[in-house]
């Protein structure tokens, strides 16, 4: 199930490669940046006169009822090639332009919060117009040294480390909608974030319509294919992990004093946990990273775990324009005796896969939704 795209323009290095493309996969996640493939039918020798040893720039944009696309990547190489008289037939993999610039180190010092450190790193790293996006500010605050690692490392241990006023978790990804720009967002701001239509009403996924003839009917937000991949899976290894609540003993070096704390259900296994000491800074600063061994920041790392305990996907589905992960979208399964249950509702959407596939000269758009909720 798909519709074509208004338009389509694939380049690779400057060229427009679309007319020798047979299918797009580009895949979004919220644990990350974008990446894809694209799977070319060569018959003009484009590989051998074109594409060379360097990280050659992949630009890809498309219109689809009304809506603009236009986003850059770079080239990650070739696989699957087969040759034979007439054509090669090969694979190109793409990665987001930001991956070679996370690759950069950084070895600096920086101060404020979580969030301002972020866009402070992504700044030293990234050219002038890069955007960063931040839909949510963090509540953790104080100052981090960056030893000299890559900013892909430096940043993620800020992000997994980083909470908002709501003590929920913070996410640092791309979308395929928003055009190279990054994204920081927290949980509790993904679940406020309620995909709409124009007119500002709350979109559902359902089932895929059937005319009086029994023929599927594209309609946009229709799917034909709803799969329940998790429900408490691996429920038994959380609870030993303390995902669902532990007993943390909290060791102060500072004042050399231990505090017990107990939450209301824990595991028979306790944990002990070092902060930080209060006085690693001057100035009265505190690391970034002093409220780590707190039962509290326990907790919010363990309900960001929670959160994807239910996990769903959702195959062949009618293309919604302007989808992007991190959003929350209504499920709703149908009305019947079996088919209508509690796992109707709200969902964020963990992960996007965008598939493109030509036919004919026509481009059809189609998505697979990967879904989860607590």
């Amino acid at each position: 199930m798909a519709l074509n795209l208004d338009s389509i323009r694939i380049e690779v290095g400057g060229k427009d490669i679309s007319k020798m493309v047979t299918g797009v996969t580009l895949y979004e996640s919220i644990f990350g940046l974008l990446r894809g493939a694209i799977a070319v039918k060569d018959g003009v020798n484009f590989f051998d006169n074109f594409i060379g040893s360097t990280l050659e720039e992949v630009n890809m944009a498309f219109s689809y009822i009304e809506s603009e696309y236009d986003c850059g990547f770079m080239m990650d190489g070739i696989s699957n090639m087969k040759i034979d008289k007439q054509q090669k037939n090969y694979i190109i993999h793409v990665q987001s332009v930001h991956t070679p610039v996370f690759a950069q180190r950084v070895n600096s010092m920086y101060s404020g919060t979580s969030d301002e450190i972020i866009e402070q790193v992504f700044r030293d790293i990234s050219a002038e117009q890069a955007e960063l996006i931040i839909d949510n500010t963090c509540d953790t605050s104080g100052r981090y040294i960056a030893p000299n690692v890559t900013a892909r490392e430096a940043l993620g241990v800020l992000v997994n480390n980083a909470y908002d006023n709501e003590k929920t978790g913070m996410f640092l990804y791309e979308r395929l909608v928003d055009q190279t720009a990054l994204r920081l967002t927290s949980l509790s701001g993904m679940f406020n974030n309620n995909f709409v239509d124009s007119g500002g009403d709350p979109v559902s996924v359902k089932s895929t319509s059937v005319d009086m003839e029994t023929n599927f009917v594209d309609i946009v937000g229709t799917a034909n294919s709803f799969e329940l991949k998790e429900y408490n899976m691996d429920f038994i290894q959380k609870l030993e992990d303390g995902v669902y609540g532990e007993e943390v003993n909290v060791i102060n070096l500072d004042e050399t004093t231990r505090v017990n704390n107990v939450t209301k259900e824990y595991t028979s296994i306790p944990k002990t946990k070092f902060k930080l000491s209060n006085k690693l800074y001057d100035e009265n600063v505190k690391s970034i990273f002093s409220t780590r061994g707190d039962v509290a920041v326990s907790s919010i790392v363990n309900h960001k775990i929670r959160e994807f305990n239910t996990s769903m996907e959702v195959t062949g589905m009618v293309a919604l324009p302007n989808l992007g992960v991190g959003m929350s979208i209504d499920i709703q399964l149908g009305g019947g005796n079996t088919s209508s249950s509690k796992q109707d509702g709200v969902y964020i959407i963990k992960h996007i896969q965008h598939n493109f596939t030509q036919d004919g000269g026509e481009y059809s758009y189609s998505q697979n939704l990967g879904l989860a909720r607590n």
